[in-house]
């Protein structure tokens, strides 16, 4: 596992009153640290090359990654967004994929600089009463910042986190140390796999619920709170695009 640090403030507040230099789309930042996280789960914590701040973000955000390789990736952050002096991303090793995670794991050094664009939001933390995240592997990763922010504002929160087994699952550690509300640990090695349908039929009235994890848990959220709390706000992130059914074999797209 990584360090057992949540987040650090350091001198955040001085930070932030310095000028963002980057105001292109494009910026580069240096490799500052490489972790171990979880088995086949590195994090890579990233700066400004010249010691800056980096542009701000919201829980929720993600980075578009250039490697070396021309490879473009997109990876949650999921270190703290006060915090500006450093970005923190956490890639799990994909033996059979694209070759993205295995060109993190294999060939990137810490001093290493990357090209990246963003933050940009797509799953964007939103106020509620309370909240239900559910994690499933590597889905943990935009959850975290979410449920700190709720952890800080006092809100009422819960999180299941599922996956293979403990020794697989990153940022338990960090985790532990969030005592603000429920956090539910299911691997399936000591619980069996779980019920997706279990999971959502305990929301509690008017809770935002946020999914990322393998897609069978938001096809359940979907069905499930349809039925048992249409007042729940259901907010998913795949990891892939949703398939399709009974589309043309051939579309024309002109720009």
């Amino acid at each position: 596992m990584g360090d057992a640090r949540v987040f650090t403030e350091g001198n955040t507040a001085q930070l932030l009153s310095q000028p963002v230099r980057h105001t292109g789309y494009d910026f580069a930042v240096a490799i500052d640290r490489i972790e171990a996280e979880a088995d086949g789960v590195v994090s890579l914590t990233l700066t400004d090359p010249d010691g800056g701040p980096l542009p701000a973000w919201t829980p929720g955000a993600h980075l578009d990654v250039l490697l070396p390789s021309g490879r473009q990736r997109q990876y949650s952050l999921n270190s703290d967004p006060a915090d500006r002096r450093q970005y923190r991303i956490a890639v799990r090793y994909i033996a059979d994929g694209g070759g993205g995670s295995r060109e993190i794991h294999e060939q990137l050094r810490v001093g290493d600089r990357l090209s990246v664009r963003g933050p940009r939001n797509a799953f964007a933390f939103i106020e509620a009463p309370q909240y239900l995240f559910v994690a499933g592997g590597i889905g943990i990763t935009p959850i975290l910042p979410m449920v700190v922010a709720a952890e800080r504002a006092g809100t009422p929160w819960r999180l299941m986190y599922f996956g293979r087994s403990r020794a697989r699952m990153p940022f338990l550690c960090e985790l532990a140390l969030l005592i603000g509300g429920d956090v539910v640990v299911r691997p399936d090695d000591e619980f069996g796999v779980p019920n997706p349908r279990m999971i959502f039929e305990q929301t509690s009235t008017g809770a935002a619920v946020y999914v990322c994890g393998p897609p069978p848990l938001a096809e359940a959220a979907r069905a499930v709170l349809s039925l048992h709390d249409p007042t729940a706000s259901l907010h998913t992130e795949r990891f892939s695009p949703l398939p399709v059914r009974d589309g043309p074999p051939l579309l024309e797209v002109d720009l």
